[in-house]
């Protein structure tokens, strides 16, 4: 037998085993792991991106040397069988039919299973380096993909939407995270946004009955009491019943504002009113297209069913939020001479710098506490976590003899949320703490 025919035959081997392995790569590498390789310019990634970006030309290309391999395999080994035959004494027919399916075992082994395995496995390597010579061959085979496509576009044979249901994305989903290429988190805000459009208002609303609202012939100073025994940023604010609420009020809105004033003569911000049934998704537009940032959730019969805000649409998806008045009562906000309201997080050394006092003129040590937020020096000083409308009292060193109090105005979710700090107020009862 001649070698060279066999040599051929290897050969021919080789190239199927390649346009079936680089098959699988080119198919399955992902475009935003493509624009990852550009950007730290690996070698090869931006003839990967131009070859990718007609993706069916590609597939063609691989499709036509694919074929014109096995092709040529199965015709080179019919000729090796009849040559076998004839020097034999065999039957053609006999050995025709035995090379047939020795060649369609080896190449489904050697051409179509073990290069796609390895393929599957090394994909993003593969892409890379066989990049340039596709280039190369869809330039060789340039004639032959544009007849083929013109018998696509004859015979109509464009290519479909594909549809992928939510449910089919959802299990992707969590496959990803079992498999440890998503954290927990990730997984769940993924999800949470894959079901985002499936939820009402109903489900995530604050109901009714835990509505804090204040009277609209209420006083400023009437508000900011309100607003200190509350948890929430933004007031709504009733007429004559809870079931005619339409409008709010963040403390913005009333700092400054002459206590004796009512909240009637303010310009209030107005209410978004939305039916129970109402999907979140068109809420958020809602919100978006308004610039409002909370919304009335009413019933069949036009009574106040719960309350709803843009921070219970996003937490939805992320967790737990902090708002524009959060940020602010971050810097701590002033209600009057020597009186603010905080929250647990500020820093005491923030608040400190407010009166001009040091760490050492409330009884503290500057190296224990310098990092401590003003929640976490109540607990440890009460050696206990506090409960609501609780007051604690450092005594200030020095000839004045004065006392800083701390009121724990709001708990929620076991944490302090808001504290209300003065200096010197004789009215509040003291429980003095002496340093540990």
């Amino acid at each position: 037998m001649d070698p060279l025919l066999i040599l051929i035959f290897i050969l021919l081997f080789f190239l199927s085993a390649f346009f079936s392995g680089t098959e699988i790569a080119l198919m399955t590498i992902a475009n935003h792991k493509i624009e990852a390789l550009v950007k730290s310019n690996k070698f090869g990634a931006s003839t990967l991106k131009k070859i990718k970006e007609n993706n069916d030309r590609l597939l063609i290309t691989i499709l036509i040397g694919n074929n014109l391999v096995n092709v040529y395999t199965a015709a080179l080994a019919t000729s090796i069988s009849i040559t076998i035959a004839e020097s034999s004494g065999l039957e053609q027919s006999l050995a025709v039919g035995i090379a047939t399916g020795i060649i369609t075992f080896l190449l489904l082994l050697f051409g179509e299973i073990i290069p796609k395995s390895f393929a599957t496995k090394n994909s993003t390597t593969i892409s890379l380096i066989v990049a340039p010579v596709y280039k190369v061959l869809m330039i060789v085979f340039y004639p032959i993909i544009i007849f083929i496509e013109t018998i696509i576009k004859i015979f109509n044979l464009k290519e479909r939407d594909i549809k992928i249901t939510g449910e089919e994305i959802g299990s992707f989903i969590d496959m990803t995270k079992d498999s440890g290429t998503l954290e927990h988190k990730e997984h769940e805000k993924i999800k949470n946004i894959l079901e985002f459009g499936d939820i009402d208002v109903e489900e995530i609303m604050t109901p009714r009955v835990n509505i804090g609202a204040i009277p609209i012939n209420s006083t400023v100073r009437d508000a900011l009491k309100f607003y200190k025994s509350n948890t929430y940023s933004r007031i709504p604010v009733f007429e004559d019943t809870i079931d005619h609420i339409n409008s709010f009020f963040t403390i913005r809105d009333i700092l400054g504002v002459p206590k004796d004033k009512l909240l009637s003569e303010l310009n209030l911000n107005k209410v978004i009113k939305i039916p129970l049934n109402q999907p979140i998704d068109n809420l958020l537009e809602t919100f978006q297209s308004s610039h409002k940032h909370l919304a009335i959730v009413m019933d069949e019969y036009g009574g106040v069913s719960g309350l709803i805000t843009l921070e219970d649409i996003i937490e939805e998806i992320f967790g737990e939020i902090r708002d524009e008045t959060d940020k602010e009562l971050d810097k701590i906000v002033e209600l009057g001479k020597d009186s603010y309201i905080i929250e647990s997080i500020v820093l005491m050394r923030d608040l400190l710098a407010k009166y001009g006092f040091s760490f050492n003129k409330i009884g503290l040590s500057e190296k224990e506490f310098e990092g401590e937020t003003v929640g976490y020096i109540i607990t440890d000083k009460l050696e206990r976590f506090p409960i609501e409308g609780e007051t604690i009292t450092f005594n200030l060193k020095g000839k004045l003899n004065k006392k800083l109090h701390f009121k724990v105005l709001g708990i929620s979710k076991g944490k302090i949320e808001k504290i209300e700090v003065s200096l010197e107020k004789n009215q509040i009862k003291e429980k003095p703490i002496s340093k540990k």
